[in-house]
């Protein structure tokens, strides 16, 4: 056994070290490392991705990712499965190398759009570590890149070289026998008699040491010369050259007989169970020659039958027994084999002929079919001799493929084979959670996602007519959150997911992998959209093999509703978190007061509440709060709520006396409420320190905040800049204390006149900014600001001298793109925003969707996404809305 691991050990450590100098090869010789690397490095990696990085990436996204000088997180998006922080620890950083550089490899070769990779490695490499690298891709793409398919895929990629170093130790022992064949051949035929001979004898016995010494990695040694004759028989009889040749076998035979025979052998000279008439090479030790007794030189060359072979062999009762019983059960096996298949079969041409009778059916004609018509389901007018879909959701699968809002950036692969299933046979695991909080979340998450494909099933049973042409299968969910213990969502969180389907004989299991919660929910919001409801049996169907890999365009991507202007109930605000998850919008802006009111009650400022609600009853409590905030999480969003401030700030700031405006009546009281002011003092800044901490601890949202500092107002109202000078840098300190003394990462305010000033500017470097109503041509500077889009994404009705001219569509948000050509310090993503001037809870929904769900697309997957709406794009916001 220790002869046997350490064998295996050997291997291993020869494919390794073989496979690392063909990597180090490939890097020194393709890459044009100077110096000349001698083991892996990350600067090798790098070396790679500087080499091949125009040739291999396919998109901006991969481009933004390898401009960092790590490698790793480039792999780890392109194989999320791949799991390299298992390799994390000191003494697997060598290994974790090793694979790198192996999977870039893959990468390179699978990716290379220009074929500099093949070309490079043609011409720089030898046919051997050629073909070696080719098998090794051919494997790899049979399987997911994980650490052990990449070890398998070597291993299965230098068998051959392998085999070749077994093998040398007897092709060496060939090659000696030959030379002794060739320089002795007087030894093949007289026997040694003089002195000169036997010095020859002695040379030989060591040439034959010298030639055992290679065959040492057997698992034995070779002690003695008969053990050694068996040795070389073994080795020359395995010889097609030797065998093809008679008489060189012959002459072969009495070297050896001559050379290493004497008594203690068991040679053909001195054994007397040898018959005068055997012309044998060599007498068996157990047995006469040729296995035999009496056999003549007629037929002594000849090969032994398998009756000459087992002849002298004799079974027991107990042998008898035991092969009578083994013969019984592989019978018994192949009768149940046997009668299974028949089973099956039986089965399915069951379903065949269901499947043919509605097929007939539907081809005689029915009123509810669908036909495929340009990759688009049409219904059934007229008989046709076309495929016929009995229902629409499985001409829409088939045809049209899974209609997903908004549509995945990365890889997908749809079959187009159906296949049933019920939430009645449903396994489920989640494995690999980091926390326990992220456990909390994620079941919530799964249980709204059971609970929507549970009304459709309740739906379906009222349409069940007792014949499914499909096997209704067993559903088993997999879902593995890898690294974030975080279920917030925060500036820096991964939203990325991979879904694998796959389908057997009983069970379709799904996959759904992501580095977050975030990532998982919105995994699971996709998996909903590709599950439909089946009108003509009642029961779930989706395809039978489904690959989607998915990860947002940009990480900020909102949508703002203003209840300052108009109240908005509780129910209707969070009937739109639902329809935003829908959406995979992240980010719920709430414009939560403004000149009008101030809704929001907050125990330590009642007097907010008492001038700035329009009715005891219009309000939003802390509970209120809670409850969307947590509704909220579940579906990966945060709630970012504003406070307008420092002005106009109107009505709800008439009881404080900083609040004024240079307007005054003969009253010297202010000529407008609504175009009140806050001054910058102290106490105004000790009120909006304790309002930012209020609204940081209702939302658990640390690390954005929005400042406000915006000027909206429908009237004339004087010196609204001038008046809020000194108010970014206070704002921000106070922001600061609110938050225990952490500065959030990414503070925002609207975009004013206001920052073009050189001590606000010089305050407000590199962090956020809110275009909306911004002039391109005006000539500001952007280039050092984050910012966040809003420009042509307004929902509100365009308004011309205070009334509505006209609203904006669909269209024209999915197709406004030139937001990606302002010079900005970055672009942190963007927002659709709706002001209530005529909004309430009447025509809420009316002014979000589908329009809110145009700009979500264009958020998400705007880097794949066409600049104009095509014919496919509104089939599928159909189908979504």
């Amino acid at each position: 056994m220790d002869s046997d691991a350490s064998c295996s050990d050997c291997k291993i450590e020869f494919i390794e070290g073989k496979w690392t100098q063909i990597l180090l090869n490939w890097i020194n010789k393709c890459t044009v490392q100077e110096p000349r690397v001698q083991q892996l490095t990350p600067k090798c990696l790098l070396s790679i991705i500087d080499k091949y990085k125009y040739d291999i990436c396919t998109n901006d996204l991969d481009r933004a990712i390898l401009c960092s000088d790590d490698v790793e997180p480039f792999i780890r998006y392109k194989y999320p499965i791949l799991r390299l922080r298992y390799l994390t620890e000191a003494m697997n950083l060598e290994k974790k190398l090793y694979i790198m550089t192996s999977v870039l490899l893959y990468y390179c070769c699978c990716n290379s759009r220009t074929g500099e990779v093949d070309n490079e490695i043609c011409k720089n490499l030898t046919i051997d570590e050629q073909e070696t690298i080719l098998k090794y891709c051919e494997r790899l793409s049979d399987m997911e890149v994980t650490i052990n398919n990449v070890e398998t895929a070597v291993n299965d990629a230098l068998q051959n070289l392998l085999k070749q170093e077994e093998n040398k130790p007897i092709q060496i022992a060939r090659n000696q026998i030959e030379k002794l064949n060739v320089t002795s051949p007087s030894a093949q035929y007289h026997p040694l008699s003089s002195s000169e001979d036997n010095s020859n004898s002695d040379d030989s016995k060591d040439a034959a040491v010298k030639f055992i010494s290679p065959l040492t990695v057997l698992p034995s040694a070779v002690p003695e010369a008969s053990t050694f004759s068996n040795v070389t028989e073994s080795v020359l009889t395995n010889d097609s050259a030797i065998d093809k040749d008679a008489s060189e076998k012959k002459d072969i035979s009495v070297f050896r007989t001559e050379k290493f025979g004497n008594s203690d052998d068991g040679s053909c000279e001195s054994n007397n169970r040898c018959k005068t008439e055997c012309d044998c090479a060599r007498c068996s030790i157990s047995g006469p020659c040729c296995g035999d007794p009496g056999q003549s030189t007629l037929s002594c060359g000849e090969p032994c039958s398998w009756k000459c072979k087992f002849k002298h062999l004799k079974f027991s009762r107990k042998t008898y027994v035991y092969a009578f019983a083994g013969c019984l059960t592989i019978v018994i096996l192949l009768a149940a084999v046997l009668i299974t298949l028949a089973v099956l079969k039986k089965k399915e041409h069951n379903r065949y002929d269901a499947r043919r009778l509605m097929d007939d059916e539907a081809r005689i004609f029915r009123p509810n079919a669908w036909e495929c018509v340009e990759n688009l389901c049409q219904k059934l007018s007229r008989p046709t001799s076309k495929r016929i879909y009995v229902s629409h959701s499985r001409c829409v699968l088939q045809c049209m493929g899974p209609q997903l809002w908004p549509y995945p950036i990365g890889y997908t692969l749809f079959s187009k084979n159906l296949v049933a299933m019920s939430i009645l046979k449903l396994e489920y695991k989640f494995q690999s959670l980091p926390s326990e909080n992220v456990h909390r979340h994620l079941a919530e998450a799964f249980k709204l996602f059971i609970g929507d494909l549970a009304r459709l099933e309740k739906i379906g049973r009222e349409m069940k007519n007792g014949t499914c042409d499909l096997p209704v299968k067993k559903m088993n969910i997999i879902i593995d959150i890898e690294t974030d213990p975080d279920p917030r969502l925060r500036l820096n969180t991964d939203e990325a997911y991979t879904i694998s389907v796959n389908s057997n004989f009983d069970f379709i299991t799904i996959h759904l992998s992501s580095s977050s919660f975030c990532g998982a929910r919105h995994g699971l919001e996709t998996l909903n959209q590709m599950i439909l409801l089946d009108q003509l049996t009642g029961y779930l169907i989706t395809l039978s093999h489904i690959i989607v890999k998915d990860a947002p365009s940009h990480k900020y991507r909102g949508l703002m509703i203003d209840t300052g202007r108009n109240y908005i109930p509780m129910p209707d605000l969070m009937k739109t978190i639902d329809t935003m998850a829908a959406c995979k919008l992240n980010t719920f802006h709430w414009r939560i007061s403004d000149v009008t009111s101030f809704p929001l009650l907050l125990p330590k400022l009642k007097e907010l509440f008492e001038f700035g609600a329009y009715d005891r009853a219009l309000v939003y409590t802390r509970a209120d709060v809670k409850a969307l905030v947590t509704r909220a999480k579940v579906r990966g969003i945060r709630v970012l709520i504003e406070v307008a401030a420092p002005g106009p700030v109107g009505r709800p700031w008439f009881w404080h006396s900083e609040a004024t405006c240079p307007a005054k009546n003969a009253n010297y009281t202010c000529d407008n409420l609504l175009c009140l002011r806050l001054n910058m003092r102290e106490s105004i800044f000790d009120i909006l320190q304790l309002i930012y901490a209020e609204i940081i601890a209702l939302t658990e949202v640390d690390d954005i905040f929005h400042l406000s500092d915006g000027v909206f107002t429908m009237i004339n109202c004087f010196s609204l800049i001038e008046d809020r000078d000194g108010f970014l840098d206070k704002a921000l300190n106070r922001l600061r204390m609110a938050n225990k003394g952490f500065m959030p990462k990414l503070p925002i305010v609207w975009y004013t006149k206001h920052l073009t000033r050189t001590l606000e500017a010089k305050t407000w470097e590199h962090l956020g900014v809110q275009l909306y109503k911004w002039n391109p041509d005006s000539g500001d500077y952007l280039g050092t600001f984050r910012v966040i889009h809003s420009n042509k994404w307004d929902l509100s009705c365009e308004m011309r001298k205070q009334r509505c001219y006209k609203y904006r569509t669909w269209q024209g948000m999915y197709s406004w793109t030139s937001w990606r050509n302002i010079d900005v310090f970055t672009i942190e993503g963007g927002e659709a925003v709706l002001w209530t001037d005529f909004v309430d809870s009447g025509n809420l929904d009316y002014h979000l969707w589908p329009r809110a769900a145009a700009v979500a697309e264009r958020l998400w997957s705007d880097i794949i996404a066409n600049t104009t709406p095509n014919p496919e794009v509104y089939v599928r916001l159909d189908y979504h809305r």
